[in-house]
C-alpha cells in the first residue's frame, strides 16, 4: 500500500515537474505574434533610446531581419474614475519590422474588456482599435491616415474600458512625434 501512495505522490510531482517545464518553455511562444518583442514581458521599453524628441522616443530592437524600430510615448494625463493603483503603466507604440511598416498599439496597464474597441481620437478625428489582451492595435487600413494625423496633430486620446468596466482616458502629446517618425524611418528604412 506504501508503495502505490509512494507512487503516486511521485507520478504527481513529476507531473507538476513537467508541466511547470513545459509552460516555462513554451510560454514565450503563447505571447500575441503580433505584440512587439520588446514588449512581450511589460510595457516598459526595454532598450535605450536611440534619440529623444520632446514627448516621444525612437528605439531599435534587435539586429539584421529581426531588428525592430519603434517610437513610443507615455500619456501627459490619465482619466477616469477607477483605482490608479490597479493600473499598470501604459504605453502607446508605432513599430516598422520585418516589412510591416506603421503597426500602432497601445499597451493598457489593464486587461480590455472582451469584445470592446479603443477610440483613438486625434485632434477630433475618430478611429477605432481592435483589442488583444492588454494592447488595442490600429486596424492595417487605417494606419496610414493615422500616421498623417499624428504628425499633424497637437493631442492623442485614446479611450477604453477595462476587464472591470472602468472607462479610461489617456491624453498623450504629439509633440516631437513628426521627428521621432522620421528617425524609426532613418534606422529602419524599407
Amino acid at each position: 500500500m506504501k508503495m502505490i501512495q509512494l507512487a503516486k505522490q511521485l507520478w504527481h510531482k513529476m507531473m507538476i515537474g513537467m508541466a511547470i517545464t513545459t509552460l516555462c518553455v513554451m510560454a514565450p511562444f503563447y505571447t500575441s505574434a503580433y505584440t512587439p518583442a520588446f514588449a512581450q514581458s511589460t510595457s516598459e521599453t526595454s532598450s535605450e533610446p536611440e534619440s529623444t524628441h520632446k514627448d516621444w522616443a525612437a528605439h531599435t530592437h534587435g539586429k539584421g531581419g529581426e531588428k525592430q524600430c519603434f517610437i513610443t510615448s507615455t500619456p501627459k494625463q490619465l482619466k477616469g474614475e477607477y483605482d490608479r493603483s490597479n493600473r499598470g503603466p501604459t504605453r502607446i507604440y508605432v513599430t516598422h519590422r520585418n516589412g510591416s511598416r506603421n503597426e500602432i498599439s497601445t499597451y493598457a496597464g489593464y486587461r480590455y474588456r472582451d469584445q470592446s474597441e479603443v477610440i483613438f481620437k486625434i485632434d477630433g478625428k475618430t478611429y477605432k482599435l481592435y483589442i488583444d489582451g492588454n494592447y488595442a492595435w490600429a486596424y492595417e487600413n487605417d494606419a496610414s491616415k493615422m500616421i498623417a494625423a499624428m504628425r499633424r496633430g497637437k493631442n492623442l486620446t485614446v479611450t477604453g474600458i477595462s476587464s472591470r468596466g472602468n472607462k479610461t482616458i489617456d491624453i498623450y502629446s504629439l509633440s516631437g512625434f513628426t521627428a521621432a517618425y522620421k528617425a524609426i524611418n532613418a534606422l529602419c528604412p524599407k
